[in-house]
Parts: C-alpha cells; structure tokens; sequence
C-alpha cells in the first residue's frame, strides 16, 4: 500500500464532513468502518468514556448531529451502537511481549465557514465542507486520516511490533473536553507510553519538531464573576462591577 497515497485519500474524505466536538458520529462511523476489517478490537461511543467526566456536551445539539448522520447515509446499526456518544478506541495485541503504547488522534472540527476564494485547495480540487458553518481549519481531519492509516501500518508491520497498541480517536479536543472522559473510560490505565501530535506546528515542510512535553497540555476552568447592580450617578458605591472585575483578571492572568 502507498501509505501517503491512502492518508491523503482519507484527509480529502474526512475534510468533507467537519463535525463539531461531540457531534462526530460521521467521523466516528467512518473510523469503525476503516478499521475493525483490519482485525482492531474496538471500544466505541459510550463504551469508551467515563461519563461522569463527560463535558459541554448539548443533548439538543448531539440529536440534531446524529439526525444529521442519518440523513446522511450513516449505518442506523453504527448510530444505535454509539449510545449517543462519539470517539473510539481501538486495540491490537501483536501476541509478543512488550508494553503498551497509546497513539492519540483527535477528530473534532472547528466552527468556522470555509473559505471560498477559488485557489483554496479544497476548491480547486473539490472536497470542501459540505457543512455551512464548520470546517476542518485545525487539521483534525490529518489527524483522523493519519491514525487511520497507522492502523493499516501497524497491522501490516504486526510481525515486526510487540507488546499493545491502542489507537485513541478523541471527540471534543476543542474546548478541551473530549480527552478527560476517554481517560475517564479506564480503558487507557494500563498504557506505558502515550504519543501525540499535532499537524502544521509552525515548523518548515520536512522537518518534525519534537516536544517532549507541556505543547499540548491545558487545564480547563470555568470561573463565574458576581456583582451588584447600581444606578451610576445616584448611588454608583453601592454596585460591584463584575465586569470589570472580570477584565481586571483577564489581563493579570
């Protein structure tokens, strides 16, 4: 198989159907149908996440975003297997011992319109977002296409690899809330070594930067301001601005 070939294949398929955190049942579909004829045991939807660390997730919009799946020609068999939930992860045991290594891809896309100026390569070579509003401007779309085709390598070199590999296809890394409840699943506990990485890290064409750790490490926290409202002129010592309190913390964060 040409690797590269097939990746791009993939990433050209992918860009055209961006889904929102949470809302990759497309995506998800599209990954289950890739692999599992590859010999990958996987853990789908609802099986591979710790629910009670499942954030900003809309029951309104996850609906609309499996009704649209439908719609779109998804298996309702895949659909009903997912239990609402998206992501997948998938594991191979090469049958020789070794540890467990974890490779990580995230599948989400980002809320932006695609551009439609005509040298835009999508354009020019016809796979757009077909979805107003959304588009892959973040690369997740490489990413899917790059785990997936390491999941073809992978099975193809299985004689030449020992130990473990689990392939980690994460939903809602934007806004930092898919990642926590796929660890929350437990299914990833027993991992040695977990590698990440991420398209287009402002470094020239060829080279591949290595990070050994923190790039891509975030904690996400949720502050509220309360204030007290007042009149400006007749009693402004009587309010608490919360709004410049919250400005006041912006910029000494």
């Amino acid at each position: 198989m040409d690797y590269v070939k097939n990746a791009v294949k993939l990433r050209r398929e992918l860009h055209q159907i961006p889904e929102l955190g949470w809302g990759e049942f497309c995506t998800t579909a599209k990954i289950l149908e890739t692999i599992e004829p590859l010999g990958w045991k996987t853990y789908a939807g609802v099986e591979q996440v710790g629910l009670d660390a499942v954030m900003g997730r809309p029951e309104d919009f996850v609906e609309k975003s499996k009704q649209r799946a439908l719609e779109e020609g998804v298996d309702p068999k895949l659909i009903e297997r997912m239990h609402g939930y998206t992501g997948t992860i998938a594991e191979l045991d090469t049958g020789k011992p070794g540890p467990v290594t974890g490779l990580r891809f995230d599948i989400d896309c980002v809320g932006v319109e695609e551009t439609d100026l005509k040298d835009h390569l999508p354009n020019k070579e016809n796979f757009r977002s077909r979805h107003a509003g959304v588009m892959h401007s973040c690369g997740h779309d490489g990413h899917t296409a790059v785990g997936l085709t390491m999941a073809q390598w992978i099975v193809d070199h299985k004689d030449q690899l020992c130990g473990k590999i689990k392939l980690i296809f994460q939903p809602a890394e934007e806004g930092v809330r898919g990642g926590a409840a796929q660890a929350a699943s437990g299914l990833l506990d027993d991992v040695n070594y977990l590698l990440g990485a991420h398209l287009a890290m402002m470094c020239p064409t060829g080279e591949v930067c290595v990070y050994p750790e923190g790039v891509l490490c975030t904690t996400k926290l949720d502050v509220r301001f309360k204030g007290r409202p007042a009149h400006p002129t007749m009693s402004p010592h009587l309010g608490r601005n919360a709004l410049a309190c919250a400005c006041t913390c912006v910029s000494e964060l």
